[in-house]
């Protein structure tokens, strides 16, 4: 027994004394062979009749066909007053029907041989992808050509589209990261530049069907398209496929022009997004980056690498580890083929370390000029760069989307190897020198979101302050367009539809009306049912009490503030809640009936729309506090089917759809007896059981607690 113990103890000893002699080898003194050489698979190139150009790679290790589209064509093209245009039109080739085949029919047909056909266009590009099992390439080939050449761009698909459209406005000031990101845009580009503008509710409402058609009449055009197959194929016979659906589409005539040149100004600026509800801010901090092409290039990316690049970067290593500012820290120096990229170094901080992380982030930068990279710095930025390299050809799309865009901007098809090749040469002297002149510290424009209450210090400190206004802007009277026509028709619609409901006299009688009502809410946990009552003063005030299975909630609103008791504990509304009780006051439907013939607000008639599978007549509103919301009416009783508004919701502003379902008899009027609405988080259905007209009003349910 003690003999085994010794022999045990000696191998232990003898084992352990050896671990030494391997540790003792440094990771940096490990000798790595010369990567293997990358072979790159040639392309075929056919340009069709047209000047449609096609590449195809064979590719038989599985039965798949793989197509995309590049198309010649972006958002830069959209006139500044439809800015959203080229996103719709990009997203209806695929989901507008075309020619030959509804929206419908083409999900039908795609979704039975398990094959896919989608669409997009961006700033500078547009794109349409297709893949299915090659057995149904002719299918997929045929579909994706109607899809390009055949758009019918359906007037609900549209609308759909709007509204989705619509919805990424609302919610546009939720993350403080895409402010910033959206901010910083601004300022390196210019706010009117297609490079950073965005879509705002009026250029999303002034799009209509016939500029979507236009827009690809224009811009999609046979010799702007390049179209890349790889998969399972014969390249001859692919040729003879694309070129019976595509080879017959006629020529544009349209001239594309080239994206924009960027004008930027080296300057210093200091700008803040205020936004009260986080504990951290985001801050932005840079200038212009580069173009494709330039020489400095493959310098500019061993010097991001060691700037910003990663967990290994100077920012990472002494912003975010030394002095542990940071939950999240990296530097970006872009490059992009139609327009200059951007520089900027971003940080994440809490309030209370803003401007001291900011400072610590522009020493790094101005470091970057004085201090060359040492040998272990250098090493590593350009292995990162080369042991990745080989991922830029692991897929067949990678070389052909790669190719397509070589290729539309004059670049050689070998321009990425050249590019690892000169990347291999760089030196510590070329990081330093193409620091001292790609980068500018003492012209930093810098954009801070956050709650500025918290900052560790002012950053008036640093500077003058551009407060940056992110409130999301309601259409104003001036974007109502709508021809007096228009208006003279929505007026006697409007007339109808009070007619229908129990004639003008009979609204003018209703100064108050109580409603009582089962609610149920879907939510993601599943149905909850209220019981709600509602007393209103038409278009002054509003009491509405909620019932919930834990308890009840009051909300008020008495003409000029509004408060929500619940628990116990009562507070004042916030004013966009405030605001959204006057837009809901403006909407309501006796309000809107007993002024048809002296109306505070405008009414253009729209033509026909769908509404919850029905046609209907569509009535656009503009009221005196520059409130627009859409009301339709049944084309052959005139009664309402529904409206769409925006609305606060748990979520921020959304697009409220309603849909009237039955109606009641109530005081001589026809009212909304069950609805339907949809829109943000939750789906309601709502029953209203009991209505009374000209109910008393207890005054006393209008006013203001002591306690607020």
């Amino acid at each position: 027994m003690k003999l085994t113990t010794r022999i045990i103890a000696l191998g232990c000893i003898i084992l352990l004394g050896s671990t030494p002699t391997f540790a003792q080898k440094k990771i940096k003194d490990i000798k790595y062979p010369k990567l293997n050489t990358v072979e790159i698979p040639s392309p075929t190139s056919v340009t069709l009749d047209n000047g449609m150009q096609i590449h195809l790679l064979e590719d038989h290790s599985l039965p798949l066909v793989n197509i995309r589209a590049r198309l010649n064509c972006g958002s830069y093209l959209e006139p500044a007053e439809k800015v959203g245009l080229a996103a719709i039109a990009g997203d209806m080739l695929r989901t507008g029907g075309t020619e030959n085949m509804t929206s419908d029919e083409i999900d039908a047909r795609l979704e039975a041989i398990g094959a896919s056909v989608e669409s997009s266009i961006g700033t500078t590009s547009g794109s349409v992808s297709a893949n299915a099992l090659s057995e149904y390439s002719e299918t997929i080939i045929e579909i994706m050509s109607d899809v390009l050449r055949r758009p019918v761009f359906d007037p609900d698909k549209i609308e759909l589209a709007k509204t989705g459209s619509r919805s990424n406005i609302s919610r546009r000031n939720d993350n403080p990261r895409s402010i910033n990101t959206r901010e910083f845009r601004k300022l390196l580009y210019g706010a009117d530049s297609p490079y950073a503008r965005h879509t705002e509710y009026a250029t999303i409402e002034s799009i209509s069907r016939e500029d979507l058609i236009e827009f690809h009449e224009a811009y999609i055009q046979p010799q702007g398209t390049q179209l890349s197959v790889w998969g399972d194929f014969k390249t001859d016979e692919m040729v003879a496929l694309l070129t019976r659906h595509f080879g017959d589409w006629a020529r544009g005539t349209t001239e594309i022009p080239p994206p924009p040149d960027v004008e930027y100004e080296y300057k210093s600026t200091i700008n803040y997004a205020e936004k009260t509800d986080v504990n951290q801010s985001n801050i932005f901090l840079g200038h212009i980056g580069g173009k494709m092409g330039d020489p400095d290039y493959p310098a500019t990316i061993v010097m991001n690498s060691i700037l910003g690049g990663g967990f290994t970067s100077r920012l990472f290593g002494q912003v975010r580890t030394t002095e542990g500012l940071a939950y999240a820290v990296a530097g970006t120096y872009s490059f992009n083929f139609a327009n200059p990229g951007m520089f900027y170094v971003f940080v994440s901080t809490k309030s209370g370390t803003t401007v001291q992380a900011l400072e610590s982030c522009m020493r790094e930068i101005r470091r970057m000029q004085t201090d060359a990279p040492t040998d272990e710095e250098l090493q590593r930025a350009k292995d990162g760069y080369l042991n990745s390299f080989v991922f830029n050809f692991d897929t067949k799309s990678e070389i052909l989307t790669r190719m397509m865009t070589y290729n539309h901007y004059g670049f050689d098809s070998d321009y990425l190897q050249q590019t690892k090749e000169a990347v291999e040469k760089v030196t510590a002297e070329d990081v330093l020198d193409v620091a001292k002149r790609k980068l500018h510290p003492d012209n930093l424009q810098i954009m801070v979101t956050g709650n500025s209450a918290d900052f560790d210090r002012p950053l008036s400190d640093l500077g003058r302050v551009n407060v940056i206004d992110i409130t999301i802007p309601s259409p104003s009277e001036d974007e109502f367009m709508a021809t007096d026509e228009e208006l003279a028709m929505g007026m006697e619609m409007l007339a109808k539809a009070t007619e229908a409901c129990g004639g003008l006299s009979t609204f003018k009688k209703a100064q108050t009306i109580q409603r009582t009502a089962k609610l149920t809410i879907q939510t993601p946990g599943g149905a909850m049912a209220l019981d709600m009552v509602v007393v209103s003063v038409i278009a002054k005030m509003t009491h509405q009490t909620l019932t919930f299975p834990m308890g009840t909630q009051v909300s008020v609103y008495n003409g000029q503030e509004g408060w929500t008791t619940m628990g116990g504990q009562t507070k004042m509304m916030a004013t966009a809640e405030v605001e959204d009780m006057v837009r809901s006051q403006e909407r309501h439907l006796i309000f809107l009936m007993q002024s048809s013939d002296e109306p505070t607000f405008k009414v253009a008639y729209r033509g026909t729309e769908e509404l919850g599978a029905r046609e209907s007549i569509r009535l656009d509103f503009l009221t005196a506090t520059g409130n627009q919301f859409k009301l339709y009416l049944d084309p052959e009783t005139f009664r309402p089917s529904g409206m769409r508004y925006m609305a606060e919701t748990q979520a921020g502003p959304a697009e409220i759809v309603e849909t009237i379902l039955t109606f009641t008899d109530a005081g001589g009027m026809k009212l909304p007896a069950k609805l339907h609405r949809e829109g943000g988080p939750m789906t309601f259905d709502i029953e209203y059981t009991k209505t009374v007209v000209n109910a008393s009003i207890n005054e006393v349910d209008f006013q203001k607690p002591d306690t607020l």
